[in-house]
């Protein structure tokens, strides 16, 4: 998959200041799974004091793709980077039982790292998926499709067109999750460092995401 797509000329990243989209305030949502509320999950914005928690439900989520030889940042990053990326856009945390379980983090601009390596980051009302983590445990029970309904609310109700995502090739389950999201292949980067080349799929918002 990875010959089919040429990597852009770099250019300097757009400069948007984070202050212009700031976090989501408010009460903690009740989670709406298959048509039912679930009272013993939460779904809230990212505070600082949840890091370090959150950086262990991040090495618990991303330990499989760890195992199949794919360094994603989240294997083992530390709580300063989970801080660092979670307060690098809108973040969200799902919690059970005062445990999270769950988070997605939607970034409108993208990072200025990603916007060095493909021009889609670059484009216009772009915003990027990041850190989508739900604990093993706990999968297939609809967690993340609620943090990303939440997501792309969020970008859309703040000027965002489209969302990008980027994830490893050889990832196949990611790649078909967000096949099954919405999202289409549109690119493929390599991140500095890591044994993999990236996918990069994007997803147009309509007025169902408003």
């Amino acid at each position: 998959m990875s010959d089919l797509f040429g990597l852009p000329s770099r250019a300097r990243p757009r400069r948007h200041p984070l202050e212009r989209h700031p976090p989501a305030r408010g009460r903690a949502l009740l989670i709406k799974l298959n048509g039912q509320v679930d009272p013993t999950l939460l779904m809230r914005p990212f505070a600082p004091d949840d890091a370090s928690p959150l950086t262990g439900l991040l090495h618990a989520a991303y330990a499989e793709l760890g195992a199949m030889g794919l360094n994603f940042t989240a294997v083992d990053q530390d709580v300063a980077t989970t801080a660092r990326r979670a307060l690098g856009g809108q973040c969200w945390v799902v919690e059970q039982d005062g445990h999270i379980v769950g988070s997605l983090t939607v970034s409108l601009p993208p990072s200025a790292t990603v916007q060095e390596l493909t021009a889609v980051a670059r484009a216009d009302g772009h915003a990027w998926l990041n850190q989508v983590a739900v604990s093993p445990p706990l999968r297939g029970r609809g967690i993340a499709s609620a943090l990303w309904r939440q997501g792309r609310r969020w970008a859309s109700a703040n000027g965002a067109s489209s969302i990008g995502v980027d994830t490893a090739i050889p990832a196949t389950h990611l790649v078909q999750l967000y096949g099954a999201w919405g999202f289409d292949p549109v690119d493929s980067i390599h991140w500095a460092g890591k044994t993999y080349r990236s996918i990069i799929m994007v997803r147009e918002l309509d007025a169902d995401d408003a």
